[in-house]
């Protein structure tokens, strides 16, 4: 973690300025996968507004974890990482939404981010581990009530 820390302070704000200039077109790709991917997520036939609502989520989720990406990078804060996907555990099955459409975004979202971006080969390595922080706070259990 000490290596993650030292590229944060080194090189978090330059990343995150590098994903900016391509976070339309990296939520973009993965808007449109989640869409492809996931139909039956967030419909709910029930409701009035349900072809608004699901577009809105395919569309906004991506927009949640490159803004959280980039507070991370620019705080030198990962550990947000971890609080927001309890958060989102806790919230989203509600919606259908599982643990593996969440991987499946956060691991769309890098590999966009990776693929559209011109970061090097030890900025891309730092980007792994931030998307496997990802993976492993997706892992956590939510306590029920």
């Amino acid at each position: 973690m000490r290596a993650l820390e030292g590229w944060l302070n080194s090189s978090g704000n330059r990343v995150a300025a590098e994903l900016e200039e391509r976070g339309e077109q990296i939520c973009k790709l993965v808007s449109e996968q989640m869409m492809r991917s996931f139909a039956s997520v967030c419909d709910a036939p029930d409701r009035v507004d349900n072809e608004s609502m699901q577009r809105a989520a395919f569309i906004e989720s991506p927009k949640r974890v490159h803004r959280l990406t980039q507070t991370a990078l620019r705080l030198r804060a990962v550990e947000i990482i971890e609080r927001e996907c309890r958060w989102t555990l806790e919230v989203l099955p509600r919606y259908g939404v599982t643990r593996q459409h969440m991987h499946a975004m956060v691991h769309w979202y890098f590999e966009a981010a990776r693929t559209l971006t011109n970061i090097d080969s030890a900025d891309r390595r730092s980007l792994d581990i931030i998307e496997q922080l990802y993976m492993t706070g997706l892992e956590y259990k939510p306590v029920h009530r």
